[in-house]
């Protein structure tokens, strides 16, 4: 061989050998190799990936002589992963990954939040019922807790009742104690102490010559007693039969001196005047006085309409508001006349069935109601219940026996002007008691005839008609063909769409 052809072959091994070195490198960089372009220079810093590469050794390749400068070695693909951190002491440690797999993704490991952060908040505890009703009371009564109150219960010793061994009598007599304002019924959510079945009766609107007198009959044949929350202008109108309801021993409340249905709107003193009106003249014709207090501390609004202003105004005068618990309907219509009786004596068992006894709520001004007196009396006494006498904790004064300044009114005093007759200024009472007053000639000078509690009183036949006493019945009372209305059956058929549309009187 010739030296000429030993220098050409020396020189294409030498470049082959370069070409061989720089295409390894290359192929370590991951550079793509560029024919005809120089090589990339090294960096001092590695290239930022987007993923993590995957984990592999790389072997330390030869310096090369002159062509290519030395590049440092790659640092393992590990060691630019951050290292996974240690995993609390409840989630299991991971495991390495086998040679040559993709590393995991770093994860953080889970960390325990507080227990206030993944614990759900305990549920509100369920407002105190007790609680709550307290709260409602405090609102309508303006009493922001209520009066401690010790009432007096006295058993009643049993006594024959003259010709009746089956009346139903008394029970108990409850002394209420109404210091600081008392207020029972459902217009207040309470109930008087009772036990189970026991019932207060009461009558309102009242007194009427000849239905009153009716209902004191029939109480006074079942030898038991009643509430009576008496009007000012109709004891005005009937003060012989106001004083008769006292002496028998029933309780004398009050109910205003005109029945305002819609006092609880006006101007308190306005309202106070009218209240303070209704016992004072309540008080005069029994007592023959009269004073800032009432004799007796028991009252009901006209309505049950309930005023906070005249409640804290009643707290001062240690005053006891009653609501009630059952009634008759005797009110509404189908309810108001003497063929009506029936529905009002099943309405009022139903009530004290659904309740088990409470006030119930009668007026002894309406037919319905004075006669069917007797036989709901006697089926209180077969379903078990038992009549409780309320009566304040302190003694009114003793009654009179004389006569004393004539109070009666005149038609003249009691006559309704057309433009009073809406319903804002609706006045049953003053109506009743104009239908009555004057018939006998009397006027408001003239005194009262001498009151004898022996002596019943005497009837103005112009006034009353006798009606029929109620049939002896048990469980309901039977349809009565419809009596002849007297002046007050049909003054009360034109309220009743009146009272129909307010509700209760």
């Amino acid at each position: 061989m010739r030296r000429s052809d030993l220098r050409h072959l020396a020189v294409a091994g030498a470049g082959t050998l370069a070409l061989c070195a720089a295409s390894t490198l290359a192929i370590a960089q991951n550079t793509p190799m560029q024919l005809g372009a120089p090589l990339p220079k090294p960096t001092a810093t590695a290239p930022v990936a987007a993923a993590p590469a995957p984990a592999m050794k790389v072997a330390a390749q030869p310096a090369t002589t002159g062509t290519v400068p030395e590049k440092p070695p790659l640092k393992p693909a590990v060691a630019a992963t951050p290292a996974v951190k240690p995993a609390a002491t409840a989630t299991p440690a991971a495991k390495p990954a086998p040679a040559g797999a993709p590393a995991a993704k770093p994860t953080a490991a889970p960390t325990a939040k507080p227990a206030t952060a993944t614990a759900k908040p305990p549920a509100a505890p369920k407002p105190d019922p007790a609680v709550a009703k307290a709260a409602l009371l405090a609102k309508m009564t303006g009493q922001v807790k209520a009066p401690e109150h010790t009432h007096v219960f006295e058993t009643v010793k049993p006594t024959a009742c003259p010709g009746n061994p089956d009346a139903i009598g008394v029970s108990r007599v409850m002394k209420v104690d109404t210091t600081g304002g008392y207020y029972v019924g459902q217009t207040y959510h309470t109930r008087m102490p009772l036990e189970p079945k026991e019932v207060v009766l009461t009558f309102d609107d009242g007194p009427m010559q000849g239905r009153t007198e009716r209902v004191l009959e029939a109480l006074d044949k079942e030898c038991t007693k009643a509430s009576f929350f008496i009007v000012g202008q109709m004891a005005k109108a009937y003060p012989e039969t106001l004083r008769k309801t006292a002496a028998a021993g029933h309780t004398i409340a009050y109910h205003t001196m005109t029945h305002p249905l819609n006092m609880v709107k006006w101007p308190l003193d306005k309202a106070q005047a009218n209240v303070r009106d209704g016992w004072q003249t309540v008080d005069q014709i029994l007592y023959g006085q009269a004073g800032d207090h009432p004799a007796t501390p028991f009252f009901r609004y006209p309505g049950l309409f309930n005023s906070r202003a005249l409640n804290e105004w009643f707290n001062g005068l240690d005053m006891g508001v009653y609501a009630i618990d059952a009634a008759g309907n005797d009110w509404l219509k189908g309810y108001i006349t003497l063929s009506d009786g029936p529905n009002v004596m099943n309405r009022a068992l139903a009530e004290l069935e659904a309740r088990q006894g409470g006030i119930l709520l009668l007026h002894d001004i309406k037919d319905s109601s004075s006669s069917i007196v007797g036989p709901l009396l006697k089926e209180l006494k077969k379903r078990g219940f038992k009549i409780v006498h309320i009566m304040p904790k302190k003694a009114p004064p003793k009654l009179i026996a004389g006569p004393i300044q004539g109070v009666l009114p005149t038609i003249a005093e009691t006559t309704v002007p057309v433009g009073e007759r809406d319903l804002a200024n609706f006045d049953a009472a003053k109506r009743l008691a104009q239908q009555g007053a004057g018939r006998s000639g009397q006027t408001s000078a003239a005194a009262l005839p001498a009151y004898d509690a022996a002596r019943p009183p005497v009837q103005n036949a112009a006034l009353v008609k006798e009606v029929p006493a109620a049939p002896e019945t048990t469980g309901s009372v039977p349809s009565r063909p419809k009596a002849e209305e007297g002046w007050f059956s049909s003054t009360a058929a034109s309220f009743r769409g009146v009272a129909s549309a307010v509700g209760l009187w």
